[in-house]
């Protein structure tokens, strides 16, 4: 038993510190600045030729677990790849990064996030989801814009729900919103008008489906 909880004492002490040097790398050298501004991480994209696919989703990792806004990424996976292979590599990124997310803040850096999120409305609103409609708070937290992508990744991490539950479904239910942005950029992105309009026309469709689901869960919601 003693040697079980050292072991994963060690386990947390060597999360907390590569945590810290990844954090003080991407402000130290400047990486920061790129995952917030879109065209240059477009640039510094494109620059990698074939290996410019696992940049990205690396990037998008990245992105999503420092909590920085995702949409001028999102929206630059459509611009260089184009609609289909910007919704798989952004969702490949986003799956990971989301279930890393929860697993600091389950495993590793739960202390901090509790004294961090603990007493906010989001934790409280989630937990209490998560414990009377189980994993359907997914689907209400992820498809219904109620608190930063960002932050419920981290909170979802100190609840009850399990990994694979969380990790899996949440993947899932980012899959419509994410496409929304992909597709519009992917139509600007080709160049081709007709191509452009058929894009956009898919895009509003899962918009449009979206909205009715969207305002579907907010009624069950309602009713729990």
């Amino acid at each position: 038993m003693t040697e079980k909880r050292s072991g994963l004492s060690l386990g947390k002490v060597v999360g907390v510190v590569v945590i810290v040097v990844i954090v003080f790398l991407l402000f130290k050298t400047g990486a920061i600045e790129y995952l917030k501004d879109r065209r240059k991480m477009e640039a510094f994209i494109e620059g990698f030729g074939i290996w410019g696919p696992l940049v990205y989703i690396v990037a998008y990792i990245l992105v999503t677990i420092t909590g920085i806004s995702a949409v001028p990424m999102t929206i630059a996976g459509g611009l260089i790849f184009g609609a289909l292979f910007g919704v798989i590599y952004t969702v490949i990124g986003a799956g990971i990064g989301l279930s890393l997310a929860f697993l600091i803040a389950r495993y590793i850096a739960r202390g901090f996030i509790e004294k961090k999120f603990g007493d906010t409305e989001a934790f409280k609103k989630i937990d209490e989801g998560v414990k009377s409609q189980g994993w359907f708070i997914l689907a209400t937290t992820r498809l219904i814009p109620i608190f930063p992508f960002g932050i419920q990744n981290y909170v979802y991490g100190l609840t009850s729900i399990g990994f694979l539950q969380y990790s899996i479904l949440s993947t899932i239910f980012i899959i419509p919103g994410t496409s929304v942005y992909v597709i519009l950029a992917g139509a600007v992105a080709s160049g081709d008008t007709a191509k452009a309009t058929r894009l956009a026309i898919v895009a509003s469709l899962i918009f449009f489906a979206i909205t009715v689901v969207t305002k579907l869960v907010a009624r069950k919601g309602k009713k729990s």
